[in-house]
């Protein structure tokens, strides 16, 4: 047993090391906003949650519960913009207790490995779409699967965990009237691949839209669009790439407009620049605190078309403009709220403090930088 026990533990300790910057503390308190200092989780939360989760499955201690046992959904609006009500499918009593409102729109927050609902990333989207005014934001807390050192064995429950999302949607509409389209996904990481899923699994009916904010890879490069999220998913589907190097997808297939901010190579704010992210996950998470951004101030991130996928790879996107200039007017503005339908291959640079986007329409044609988990590695032997 020890030997197999040592195994398994091998095996996922690299995966757990790269996504230790998602992990921290709860919320302090009942009360649920982004504060840097409050709403991270701690190393030592995720090591002690994923290892017993091993432990339990080494040991065939681990309950086979149903995703309806293992979810939880939290409701935050303008009446409670800090302390979450919860919601479940099929329970008329808890939603008509709540304060959901079908005349306002739904933001559903999906959260990735390693991650929960009450965490920094969660909060800086949540508090962005209450500050525009009247929203329903639900955050999907799925960390009971998430917190799991095996990334294959978490990737294999995304499809049922999607269900449990489907259902949702559905108890709502049913129950409320909410159209189909006032509903959105926004979903981080793994959550971008529950995402889409969720949204296959509400045809014929569509969602207004999906936000795939650093879409993950990993386990997902190797799938077919019918196991992953892809462009046709929602009524529009929009990616935000920024970690193409550790753990993000480079797909342009995800998405009807795919957005690769920085070149989705090394992010100049990072590392460590938005909450307590350790360097290496700092890039993954930017997407997301990008994307919050462009919610509050839609116009910030002007993007500038590239001419194919091959351009973008190589960094030679460019002006459209027949000259040489590095500095041009932005084709299209990425993220935002609500969502503005566009396609294409497009690129964009950001500042390296916050407001992150410049917010004056023009694209800032920049040299790639390496991602931070190469700077971070360079840091190390140096120091070694």
């Amino acid at each position: 047993m020890g030997s197999l026990a040592g195994m398994h533990i091998l095996r996922g300790w690299l995966c757990l090391m790269l996504l230790l910057g998602a992990a921290g503390m709860l919320v302090s308190g009942q009360y649920f906003a982004y504060a840097p200092g409050k709403c991270q989780l701690t190393t030592s939360n995720v090591i002690e949650s994923m290892f017993s989760t091993e432990l339990r499955i080494i040991l065939h201690t681990r309950p086979n519960l149903p995703q309806s046992k293992l979810l939880h959904y939290d409701l935050y609006t303008p009446l409670n913009p800090e302390e979450r009500q919860f919601l479940r499918p099929g329970d008329v009593s808890m939603l008509k207790n709540s304060h959901f409102n079908p005349k306002w729109p739904v933001r559903v927050l999906i959260h990735g490995w390693a991650g929960m609902s009450t965490t920094c990333s969660n909060a800086v989207l949540k508090d962005a779409y209450l500050s525009r005014g009247n929203y329903n934001v639900i955050i999907l807390d799925w960390s009971r699967q998430a917190m799991d050192i095996n990334y294959g064995r978490v990737s294999k429950q995304l499809a049922s965990i999607a269900g449990n999302v489907a259902k949702l949607l559905r108890f709502l509409h049913d129950n409320t009237g909410i159209p189909y389209e006032q509903i959105y996904l926004v979903g981080h990481s793994a959550g971008s691949h529950i995402s889409g899923l969720t949204g296959k699994m509400m045809k014929p009916f569509r969602l207004g839209a999906i936000f795939a904010l650093d879409p993950a890879g990993l386990t997902q490069l190797s799938l077919g669009p019918e196991d992953r999220l892809t462009n046709d998913d929602a009524l529009y589907v929009e990616s935000i790439h920024t970690d193409l190097t550790l753990l993000g997808n480079p797909s342009t297939k995800l998405s009807q407009a795919s957005f690769f901010v920085n070149w989705g190579l090394g992010q100049p704010h990072c590392p460590n620049a938005t909450a307590t992210e350790f360097d290496f996950v700092c890039d993954h998470y930017a997407a997301v605190f990008y994307f919050a951004e462009s919610v509050r101030r839609p116009k910030s991130f002007a993007a500038v078309r590239c001419s194919s996928a091959q351009a973008l790879r190589s960094a030679t996107c460019s002006c459209n403009n027949g000259g040489g200039s590095q500095i041009c007017t932005g084709d299209e503005f990425m993220g935002g709220e609500p969502a503005v339908p566009k396609r294409g291959i497009f690129y964009l640079s950001t500042r390296q403090r916050s407001p992150y986007g410049t917010g004056d329409g023009l694209v800032y044609i920049r040299r790639p930088i390496p991602s931070t988990i190469r700077e971070t590695a360079k840091r190390r032997r140096r120091l070694g």
